[in-house]
């Protein structure tokens, strides 16, 4: 049984590939929405059936009106359902990055510029929907979770857009295919303590990054950009303006993260540890390059820097082995 659902789902996505190919915005029109009644409008529709034999059987009139009265109501919700998706415009936001095993969350922007929506529920397959409501004209920034259980590029797949709005009766969803993805950063784990100089003859020195390696060496007035850590709030609360503490390296030796440095570990478990070295050399301000077999970058600091590193560890091919 699981066998034959796996390969109906697959057939069925296949179909939804060259129906609705992926873009970065939707408007759901008539060919994007699929409409089914729910278990309850099948429960619905099964008691009408009942009660239309019951008027059969005792050719009662009162139990006919009463059945295409409630016949004629689902025809209706029918129509609000579907009215409800329909003309609704999605477009794909930014997905920050995340490290290996956390939540990613893809930003959806979900704009109605024809009427009033209610009770939409947006989410990814077999994952937790989020609930909005937009008035009309009104647009809204939805933030949709997805597990990211492995580093590279996450690529969520499609994303439903379902509503069972008025009644619940009848479900009405849409499965666009958005053009985005999500880079999942390696878990940082240090396996093995950071090495000063590694790339020169591979007997680098251990540095301990618990104390600290620069020295205190006075105060300058503060330049904007500077990181707010460096900054004598003491001076500042008394009055005297902004400084900031300047230090100077103890270390004769930049440090380099180098994929060599560490051979006896898997690919993984190399990566993992690169990336834990990178954030505490980032978190104490230290400058360092990077040297994989894939890329080089030259020694660094700051935000910009940390994120080009921590890219080149999340898109390291794992097929390049050791």
């Amino acid at each position: 049984m699981s066998a034959l659902r796996s390969a109906i789902q697959r057939r069925f996505e296949a179909w939804l590939d060259k129906r609705n190919p992926r873009r970065n915005e939707w408007v759901l029109s008539q060919n994007k929405i699929f409409i089914f009644p729910s278990s309850a409008g099948l429960g619905f529709l099964l008691m009408l059936s009942g009660l239309l034999l019951l008027a059969i059987n005792y050719q009662n009139n009162l139990i006919f009106a009463l059945v295409f009265l409630l016949f004629s109501l689902f025809l209706v919700v029918i129509l609000h359902t579907y009215t409800n998706l329909s003309g609704l415009q999605i477009r794909a936001g930014a997905c920050e990055p995340v490290f290996a095993g956390d939540t990613a969350h893809f930003h959806v922007h979900i704009n109605s510029q024809q009427r009033p929506r209610f009770q939409l529920q947006v989410g990814f397959p077999q994952q937790r929907k989020q609930v909005s409501e937009l008035a009309k004209g009104e647009g809204v920034e939805v933030r949709v979770p997805c597990p990211a259980p492995r580093r590279g590029r996450l690529y969520p797949g499609r994303i439903q857009v379902r509503s069972d709005y008025p009644l619940g009766v009848i479900r009405c969803w849409a499965m666009p295919a958005l053009d985005w993805h999500c880079l999942v950063y390696p878990r940082p784990r240090a396996l093995r303590p950071l090495m000063s100089s590694a790339r020169g003859d591979g007997h680098g020195e251990v540095f301990d990054m618990r104390s600290d390696s620069d020295e205190f060496s006075g105060f300058e007035r503060y330049q904007p950009g500077e990181s707010p850590r460096r900054i004598f709030w003491k001076a500042y609360a008394k009055g005297q303006g902004l400084f900031s503490k300047r230090y100077e390296e103890s270390r004769a030796d930049d440090l380099s993260l180098d994929w060599e440095s560490l051979p006896e570990l898997a690919v993984e478990d190399r990566l993992s540890t690169l990336c834990a070295w990178a954030l505490e050399c980032d978190r104490r301000e230290l400058p360092f390059s990077l040297h994989l077999p894939t890329a080089d970058i030259s020694a660094g600091q700051g935000p910009a820097h940390l994120a080009a590193v921590l890219r080149e560890l999340a898109i390291y091919p794992a097929e390049a082995g050791r």
